[in-house]
């Protein structure tokens, strides 16, 4: 374990890890969004992550503080809790259901363009040659891939708000991650911090989607779905595996990769994982031009990584 731990790809690995799992939850949550608000999946995803969080810092001794951050730091987790695990969540739940598992991890693979710029204005980041090649291959790839067209299978207003959703969350999400980029490089040694920056950070999410489901005139109606076991079970086993690992690792991953956008672009292999399951679970359509794009962004992905 300490080997791992020690490998200096051990960031790569755990972002890797993160996005496998965060596809599973993708295709999970999916399933449930034509009878479930994005608003109550998301209060219910960040609420079961945050009990499994609670369980994980008994059994592992984790401190539920700590108190050596300076107030602005705390601030800034609650920022970057409420607009990305929060409003983000909620934000990218709808676009998911509007327009497909397909078209949103498309659509999300454009978060490290939007990350490399708030990296630039807020952490003065700059990339390599090599893996700014990297990420032209994988933004071109992904515009190949945006412009399909596909307006057999979807109405094209219903897109279009879909995909305008899905970009505000997008840049909501990325904000909020290169926010506290700085509080994570100073955990970069500490996975016990790093858990209990994530599980803060859940926080506010789980309290602004909460406030926002209370004040639905509908919710006992909302709530109803959930009498069926077969779909209480996927958002359970969707929050597990995409809010509590996928999220862990996602952190574990930022926090041990130098540069934000690198983190970002091996996040969104998840894309691959993603159209493939949907493909395999959901009957959405994959291309032969989907093929070679994600391939194409493949590439890029491994350019990017290679030290």
């Amino acid at each position: 374990m300490n080997q791992i731990v020690n490998s200096p790809y051990f960031g790569e690995i755990s972002a890797l890890i993160a996005a496998f799992c965060w596809s599973i939850a993708i295709i999970i949550f999916k399933s449930v969004s034509h009878i479930l608000s994005p608003i109550l999946i998301t209060a219910l995803k960040n609420t079961i992550a945050l009990f499994l969080f609670i369980i994980l810092f008994i059994l592992f001794d984790i401190p539920f503080w700590y108190s050596e951050f300076p107030s602005l730091d705390y601030l800034k987790l609650m920022i970057s809790g409420l607009i990305g695990m929060g409003i983000g969540d909620i934000l990218f739940i709808y676009a998911l259901s509007k327009i497909g598992a397909n078209r949103v991890a498309i659509i999300n693979c454009f978060e490290p363009a939007v990350i490399y710029l708030f990296s630039i204005f807020l952490l003065g980041t700059i990339l390599t040659i090599q893996q700014l090649v990297g990420f032209v291959i994988v933004i071109i790839s992904l515009l190949i891939i945006s412009n399909e067209n596909d307006s057999a299978d979807i109405d094209l207003k219903i897109k279009r708000k879909g995909m305008f959703i899905q970009i505000i969350a997008v840049v909501l999400s990325s904000f909020g991650i290169v926010l506290i980029k700085p509080i994570l490089s100073i955990s970069t040694n500490d996975i016990q911090m790093q858990l209990w920056i994530t599980s803060v950070r859940l926080f506010p999410g789980f309290i602004i989607a909460w406030s926002i489901f209370l004040f639905q005139k509908n919710k006992l109606l909302l709530l109803s779905p959930l009498k069926d076991f077969k779909t209480s079970w996927k958002i359970l086993l969707g929050s597990g595996l995409g809010t509590f690992v996928a999220l862990g690792f996602w952190i574990i991953g930022y926090a041990n990769i130098e540069k934000p956008p690198v983190a970002s672009i091996i996040g969104q292999t998840a894309v691959i994982f993603i159209i493939i399951l949907s493909y395999i679970f959901l009957k959405e359509k994959i291309s032969k031009l989907r093929i070679v794009s994600i391939l194409f962004a493949l590439s890029g992905v491994i350019l990017i990584t290679l030290k």
